[in-house]
């Protein structure tokens, strides 16, 4: 498929798909939105929706600038009727105002970036990229563990690491090899294991030259990190498994209404506040069975049906679908969905990979 075009939203105008990708942002685009982006970064340490409700705004705002350059296709109208369902869900269930809100906050950080990739294309790597880079320099930092040493903000380099996989600059292998150094580092499994899906879409497998070099590689990494990060290789999970099968008792034993409609959004975290372990847990760490708890069947139903609507979406990218499937997969064991950042940067990453078409991915 050629640049521009893809099955959620595809452009509309006599422009070629090479002039398309060849239009440059605004000056004042690219600095508002890093101004935007940068200020949502500097807010995290302070917590609560104050970071990610910024950073949506201004890309909401943002993809309002080309609605009339995008003609929408039926894969955005179903999309969009499966995200609004699942938003239906949410409000009209139980819980508290404000767990709502935050949940619907996190549900379309994902699908946004998606739509931003699509619609704006690399150059929304300008907003992103730059001021990302600068946070990371400044506040990243090695933390102590029982576990050894390990540098912080995983997500953030593995979110930077997927934008860097869309980037065709002059040296984006070294980027890119940093972040994955970084990321590595940070001894987090679940973000090496998103790296690697991530990475096996940009691989071009058809090379004999990268199955030799790849191997080679992947024995001498694998061999340091055994030596030098011993954690990625630790089997224990931390007390979740525990946890999951608490939850799965709870719903089980729910009544009807509840097993379909869920124990309303937020009453995750209010169960495990009764834990003694709650201080050191957290949260359940696992978002595609905090969903079928907290809205039920029908709450779990649409969002893997939103699921499948974005990877149908980019089916035909390798890359767009491995960066998907990679933020799939750190749900499994993670809290991603509180990761507005790092969601964003997926999103966008793998909607310019889908609209530049399966010669880049």
């Amino acid at each position: 498929m050629k640049g521009g075009t893809s099955s959620v939203a595809t452009y509309d105008g006599p422009e070629s798909g090479a002039a398309r990708q060849a239009r440059f942002l605004p000056i004042w685009f690219v600095l508002g939105g890093n101004v935007v982006t940068g200020a949502s970064l500097w807010l995290i340490a302070a917590g609560g929706m104050a970071a990610k409700l910024i950073l949506l705004g201004g890309w909401i705002a943002g993809l309002c600038c080309f609605v009339r350059s995008v003609r929408f296709g039926p894969g955005l109208l179903v999309g969009s009727l499966v995200l609004a369902g699942l938003i239906g869900v949410i409000a009209t269930g139980s819980g508290a105002s404000i767990e709502k809100l935050r949940l619907i906050g996190n549900l379309l950080m994902l699908p946004v970036g998606l739509l931003v990739g699509l619609a704006i294309g690399r150059e929304s790597l300008r907003v992103m990229i730059p001021v990302l880079v600068l946070y990371l320099m400044l506040s990243s930092s090695f933390q102590m563990t029982h576990e050894g040493m390990r540098l912080n903000q995983p997500f953030l380099f593995l979110g930077l690491f997927a934008l860097f996989s869309v980037v065709r600059w002059q040296g984006h292998w070294l980027l890119s090899g940093a972040s994955a150094v970084a990321i590595m580092l940070s001894q987090t499994r679940i973000a090496v294991l998103a790296m690697l899906v991530n990475l096996i879409g940009m691989v071009r497998f058809s090379r004999a030259m990268t199955w030799l070099v790849g191997s080679v590689a992947v024995v001498g990494v694998g061999w340091a990190a055994l030596l030098c990060l011993p954690r990625l290789f630790l089997t224990h999970g931390s007390g979740r498994l525990a946890f999951w099968q608490d939850f799965w008792v709870l719903w089980q034993s729910g009544s009807l209404w509840q097993q379909w409609l869920g124990f309303g959004v937020g009453s995750v975290e209010e169960i495990l506040s009764g834990y003694q372990s709650f201080a050191s847990f957290g949260a359940l760490h696992n978002d595609h069975f905090r969903m079928l708890f907290e809205t039920g069947l029908l709450g779990a139903g649409l969002w893997f049906a939103g699921w499948g609507v974005m990877l149908w979406a980019v089916r035909h990218v390798r890359l767009a679908v491995c960066i998907l499937l990679s933020v799939m997969l750190t749900m499994v064991t993670d809290n991603t969905l509180n990761y507005g950042h790092y969601l964003i940067c997926c999103g966008i990453a793998a909607g310019i990979a889908a609209r530049e078409g399966p010669h880049h991915g």
